[in-house]
């Protein structure tokens, strides 16, 4: 598939996750009510923190599947694959002895609301034998990513989120608990993974993971790739699951809920932004092996401004409109959640152009300097949330999340990417930018009159916003874009699918 295809491709999969995520949470939370979500989410946020082990493999198999499908070089593909996945075996052996130990612990933590502690620990093995088990089948996943089938990864992850919805709402609808929706991730993840697997021996019939293909020389060559991506990996999940786990320790699971909803609204809008990074990684490896210097920059360079556009369009309409959405879509009594969410939505204006130049940077080889940017960051973004949040609660624990995020990835990442990339100062300017300032603009000025006008809640004023809002952005994006292309007087060759996906925004 074109990298203008798998955008689009993994943007209305995300559209349909979001429609989902928007229906199940406030039921969900409804339903078990604030301790019993709180818990739930901070039980998934410190046993997030043992995916960290899949200590980068997850990128290689994409790789090694990718450049040896394509050479057709079966037998070493096969032991590529099988050799990662005995290693998964014996991270997620650790994984079930960390959730033991989860459980035993559980009872001495003191924040749980009063309740049942047997339902806790239960619901934590289950989640930790889902995480394990998903590990273990994880490389088949990775095999339609290397073979650039993200359509039928997407699929299959978006058909399985409605039948999660279905389940839930007919499992939460006779009152269970933590324990029901454990077993309802656990069961879905385990038809997930066999689904990949199936559609994975489709994709590729000389396909064959059986521990006997494992080799240890192939260990070391995989190790040797993935080292440095585990650090990153590390690094990403220790940016991804502080807050919660901060918040959970100090202030109690309970404290956790109005952080969780500014959260999720901004990793909604992340994600599908993020989409464009995904996209590029490939097309930004195969430029970079051409010798394709400009055309690599200006592949970047677009795919930044696209990301700019409509992280900066969100965070405008988050700070007019978010109280409005939350109220719409929780209820009034979380209304001050709309400062997390500005806050949260506020840094994405930096980290997602941001993500575009880290994947090209993966893309052409280049993961040993990011990743241990990423680390620094991760580490100034639990101490300053240790502190912060003895001050000013869940809001000092998003400052903890922005300052470094600006800081770190403005001085130091985007001055090194530019270097690695061929990435201009002027050009980051001229074209990430500027281009984009007007459409801002105009949204601002739309969302000025809009808010005198808007009722305080309800789902009709909501959509009526986002389209007229997202109207008004694309529509004086795309005159700019016309006028671009008047004024010029000379043009370069376009370069890549993301510069007519940037030219349709």
């Amino acid at each position: 598939m074109t990298v203008r295809k798998n955008i689009i491709a993994g943007w209305m999969a995300h559209l349909v996750t979001v429609l989902i995520g928007f229906f199940m949470m406030p039921y969900i939370l409804g339903t078990v009510g604030e301790a019993q979500y709180g818990a739930w989410v901070f039980i998934n946020a410190v046993a997030g923190y043992s995916s960290m082990i899949y200590a980068g493999f997850g990128a290689t198999i994409c790789r090694y599947v990718a450049d040896l499908s394509s050479r057709r070089e079966w037998q070493k593909l096969n032991s590529v694959v099988s050799t990662i996945q005995l290693v998964y075996v014996g991270t997620a052996s650790l994984v079930f002895a960390f959730t033991g130990l989860f459980a035993w612990w559980a009872p001495s933590l003191k924040h749980w609301a009063g309740l049942p502690l047997g339902e806790i620990q239960l619901s934590i093995l289950i989640v930790g034998c889902t995480i394990g088990m998903g590990m273990i089948a994880s490389v088949y996943g990775g095999v339609l990513v290397g073979t650039q089938r993200l359509d039928i990864k997407r699929g299959i992850e978006v058909t399985l989120g409605i039948v999660r919805l279905l389940l839930t709402l007919l499992c939460l609808h006779e009152h269970y608990g933590l324990v029901t929706l454990a077993l309802i991730f656990f069961g879905v993840t385990v038809i997930e993974h066999g689904v990949s697997a199936w559609f994975a021996y489709r994709q590729l019939p000389q396909l064959s993971v059986a521990f006997w293909h494992a080799r240890r020389d192939v260990f070391k060559e995989c190790v040797g790739f993935s080292a440095f991506n585990a650090i990153a990996l590390l690094a990403e999940y220790l940016i991804f699951f502080t807050d919660t786990i901060v918040i959970g320790f100090v202030l109690g699971p309970l404290a956790v809920v109005p952080y969780q909803i500014g959260l999720r609204i901004a990793q909604m809008i992340q994600i599908p932004i993020s989409q464009i990074g995904e996209a590029v990684l490939p097309r930004a490896g195969e430029l970079y092996a051409r010798g394709q210097k400009w055309e690599l920059a200006h592949l970047v360079n677009r795919g930044m401004g696209v990301a700019f556009l409509l992280s900066g369009g969100f965070l405008i309409g988050s700070i007019y409109f978010g109280e409005l959405l939350i109220r719409t879509w929780i209820g009034p009594q979380f209304a001050g959640s709309q400062h997390v969410l500005v806050l949260l939505v506020a840094s994405q204006l930096i980290a997602l152009p941001m993500v575009v130049a880290r994947k090209a940077l993966l893309g052409i080889g280049q993961v040993k300097v990011q990743a241990w940017i990423d680390l620094l960051e991760a580490g100034i973004n639990l101490v300053l949330s240790l502190i912060f949040i003895h001050y000013w609660g869940i809001i000092g624990v998003a400052w903890g999340t922005i300052i470094p995020l600006y800081v770190v990835e403005l001085a130091v990442l985007l001055p090194y990417a530019a270097r690695q990339l061929g990435l201009e100062r002027r050009a980051l300017w001229h074209t990430v930018v500027a281009p984009q300032l007007p459409a801002q603009v105009a949204l601002i000025l739309f969302c000025e009159y809009a808010v005198r006008v808007t009722p305080e809640s309800g789902w009709l004023p909501l959509l009526a916003v986002t389209l007229g809002g997202g109207g008004v952005l694309l529509s004086v994006r795309w005159l700019m874009h016309l006028l671009e292309r008047r004024s010029s007087v000379t043009t370069r060759p376009i370069t890549g699918e993301v510069e007519a996906l940037a030219g349709s925004t």
